[in-house]
């Protein structure tokens, strides 16, 4: 039988939809809206290349492999040229950056929930450099991860399970015991194949497309809403 997500359907609010000793976040198409941003500079990358358009399923995945994808033949020295190009383009573009509805709420929440716990207890691991996730993020205003997994600090990226199993490791837990929230199926595979408990939201995504990947499928995180309780996470329904 094939594997088949929960939902908030008929869930009222304050339902305990899950629970969990660390929250670990993607970012982009997670907290923050960077489509615009992305998919104009992929564009012009790969248009000035003739290697076409940027593709969906490029959603999620660290910039070199989107490269090793899109151009199968390139060399290294090329593939770091292609890399620093479209990184540049993607920092200049930092300002069509938004947050989503709901993300400001609920990393608040993780900090209070931090507050009570007395430990670190989210983290965010992103496909971006860091550099390319400070231009984003940083103006926004957000409350500021302690831990912070980026593509610059992984052997391996999103969709192999390296950047969840180091962010987990990094706050003193194992995978098993964390919910991961995620949008795309590169980030979903990289959570599961962790071994963590998934949270997709639909920020940039089908549920068809995503569902067989996550344990639950929520439409935004505008719909849920993060506490501490007994010294451990618990995420409800809103």
């Amino acid at each position: 039988m094939a594997h088949k997500a929960a939902t908030l359907d008929d869930c009222a609010p304050g339902t305990v939809l899950a629970r969990a000793k660390a929250i670990l976040l993607d970012s982009d198409g997670t907290l923050v809206d960077s489509t615009r941003s992305v998919e104009a500079s992929w564009d012009k990358l790969l248009g000035d290349e003739g290697a076409g358009r940027f593709e969906k399923h490029y959603h999620g995945q660290p910039a070199r492999r989107v490269l090793r994808l899109a151009i199968p033949e390139i060399s290294e020295e090329r593939l770091e040229e292609l890399f620093s190009r479209v990184e540049g383009y993607e920092i200049a573009s930092a300002g069509d950056v938004e947050a989503f509805d709901g993300t400001a709420r609920f990393l608040s929440e993780l900090e209070k929930a931090k507050a009570a716990l007395s430990r670190e207890c989210w983290a965010i691991a992103t496909s971006c450099t860091r550099p390319l996730f400070e231009a984003r993020y940083r103006p926004l205003s957000l409350p500021f991860p302690l831990v912070l997994v980026t593509a610059d600090q992984v052997t391996h990226g999103k969709p192999d399970p390296e950047p969840y199993l180091l962010a987990a490791e990094r706050l003193g837990v194992e995978a098993k015991d964390c919910l991961v929230v995620e949008d795309a199926p590169g980030g979903l595979e990289s959570a599961r194949a962790a071994g963590a408990f998934v949270v997709s939201v639909l920020n940039s995504a089908g549920e068809g497309t995503v569902g067989p990947l996550a344990d639950l499928v929520i439409p935004s995180l505008a719909d849920v809403s993060i506490e501490a309780r007994e010294g451990e996470l618990v995420l409800l329904a809103r």
